[in-house]
């Protein structure tokens, strides 16, 4: 068999002169390598290492003419050797091309997006040998607005592709970013995209045409999930630094790890592998680690979209800690997931402040955020938040007049208004009448008649006392509510009410009212009872009777 490798003269573009070592490439030495298992590969290593390099051979450059030909051979063997051409012309591609340059050329090494750009969407590409035989993702990755990039070549001895240039979005990632600019670089991995990052959608695209695009900077073996993902993370002079010892089996039958410098690497079959470091490492080290109560990490170390925050996701929580110091915690499911429901951190809750802590009354346990609270007892979850966290608090909280929250936030139904039910009562919001709590035979009598859907509509202020260590009332928009232990509670309003103020309401001639106001068309007219006398109503009349 006759290999030919096409020269390309004084026109052949230099070859790159950096080190694997520099570029973070580590091989798995159990897997099968074209380059280091001898025979037919080996002598094309060499043979093709004179023609790439001009004849003039140094290690440095021996090592990357072999990370080229090696791409070469891992992704396209039989194609490779059977087809005239260099492996330069196979992986590294040309500017004129069109294509976009893969970030690890453009950013120090590290297989990911820079800084100022964002994932923006991604494509797949079927039966990669970059990926054992699996599907290889292209994550492309969009400058940021306002855009601080242009259009050029990269420049580089391989991978000359473009960068800045291509303005389009495939959009399966971020999709609340809205406005993006030109992609930066593409990202290439084995992971599916959305475990490699929790924004991007299922939806997918494929373009065969990428399978076999390369560059010496990107990984040209399958090694171990750990391993691709170091590499995907910079090597050594990446985020995670030097290795601090080999990969490990976790001795649980599920995951293995991997420790560094800066942070740890953590896999499983079901989650993948995903780095924790820093303070978020050590947030997760007191809570048990992959054996405590969060388990394994679902994300990468990431930050969150106000950059106010750095974050992991576990399998039962995530944690955050704020990229200025002081603050790191973790929050665990079942507060997690109802945080999540809400939106998380952009959300009504807004970020954890506390941890999970049992309440005063040691029925229940909770974690407070910036604007709320989420309380679990018995079988539930609850939140509460903004106006009305603030009142159950001015309420006594837990141990106060409303006790323990029952459901969340809801709408009445009425286009107006929200309601919340506490064990001791509930609570009534809308943005004229502000939040407003109720209980006892007040809210007993304001069910019965209906609610905010019932003629007194919305509560103006919450439950008061009379004055008279006897009863309780509480103004509505239509209508006072009056209740004594003797009396129950009944409605007031109308005409009928301005006449009962008007001589000292409860504390007056006529006491407590002691029914409602009789239907409309009842015989003589319409007539309410008190404790201490009878009122009639007619013809907008009211007189004692």
């Amino acid at each position: 068999m006759t290999v030919a490798f096409r020269s390309r003269g004084r026109n052949r573009p230099a070859v790159d002169t950096t080190d694997l070592a520099d570029k973070g490439i580590h091989r798995d030495p159990t897997a099968h390598d074209p380059i280091s298992s001898g025979g037919f590969a080996q002598k094309l290593v060499h043979r093709a290492s004179a023609l790439l390099s001009g004849g003039t051979s140094t290690r440095r450059s021996f090592l990357t003419r072999t990370a080229v030909l090696g791409s070469a051979l891992a992704v396209g063997p039989i194609d490779f050797i059977l087809k005239p051409g260099t492996a330069y012309g196979y992986i590294c591609g040309a500017c004129s091309e069109g294509w976009t340059a893969f970030c690890c050329t453009i950013n120090s090494g590290k297989n990911a997006c820079p800084p100022g750009s964002f994932i923006a969407g991604w494509w797949k590409a079927d039966n990669a040998a970059y990926c054992c035989g699996a599907a290889r993702y292209i994550i492309d990755c969009n400058a940021s607005c306002p855009t601080q990039c242009s259009c050029r070549c990269t420049g580089a001895s391989c991978d000359n592709r473009k960068t800045c240039c291509n303005q389009f979005r495939y959009g399966q990632c971020h999709q609340e970013i809205a406005c993006y600019g030109p992609v930066v670089c593409r990202v290439a991995t084995c992971t599916v995209p959305w475990k490699y990052d929790p924004s991007c959608t299922t939806s997918s695209a494929t373009d065969n045409r990428t399978v076999n695009h390369g560059a010496p900077c990107l990984p040209t073996d399958c090694g171990s999930p750990i391993a691709q993902k170091y590499s995907e993370l910079g090597g050594a002079s990446g985020v995670l630094g030097p290795a601090l010892g080999a990969e490990e089996a976790m001795g649980d039958g599920r995951g293995r790890r991997q420790r560094f410098q800066n942070g740890n690497l953590y896999w499983t079959q079901t989650t993948g592998a995903h780095d924790v470091r820093g303070s978020l490492l050590r947030e997760y080290a007191d809570h048990g680690g992959a054996f405590g109560g969060l388990k394994y990490p679902t994300s990468d170390t990431r930050i969150t979209s106000d950059t106010s925050r750095r974050y992991n996701n576990f399998e039962n929580g995530r944690i955050y800690s704020t990229v200025s110091g002081g603050i790191t915690l973790a929050i665990l499911n079942p507060f997690f997931s109802k945080h999540e429901g809400l939106r998380g951190s952009s959300g009504v809750l807004g970020y954890p402040t506390v941890e999970v802590k049992s309440s005063v009354d040691n029925a229940s346990t909770y974690v407070s955020f910036a604007n709320g609270r989420v309380y679990a007892w018995g079988s539930r979850v609850v939140e509460i938040h903004g106006s009305v966290f603030r009142l159950h608090e001015a309420l006594g909280g837990v141990t106060g007049q409303l006790k323990r929250p029952v459901i969340d936030l809801a709408p009445v139904g009425d286009g107006r208004g929200t309601t919340q039910w506490f064990e001791g009562g509930m609570t009534w919001t809308t943005p004229t009448t502000l939040t407003q709590a109720l209980w006892g035979d007040v809210l007993n009598r304001y069910v019965e008649n209906g609610t905010a859907t019932g003629y007194l509509k919305y509560p103006k202020g919450s439950l008061r006392n009379v004055g008279d260590a006897r009863g309780t009332f509480a103004i509505f928009e239509n209508g006072h509510i009056y209740a004594s232990p003797t009396t129950g509670g009944h409605q007031v309003h109308g005409a009928v009410l301005t006449y009962f103020l008007a001589h000292g309401g409860p504390t007056g001639s006529l006491g407590y009212p002691t029914t409602e106001l009789d239907p409309s068309g009842s015989p003589g007219g319409r007539f309410q009872t008190f404790e201490h006398g009878r009122l009639s109503y007619a013809d907008g009349t009211v007189t004692p009777v």
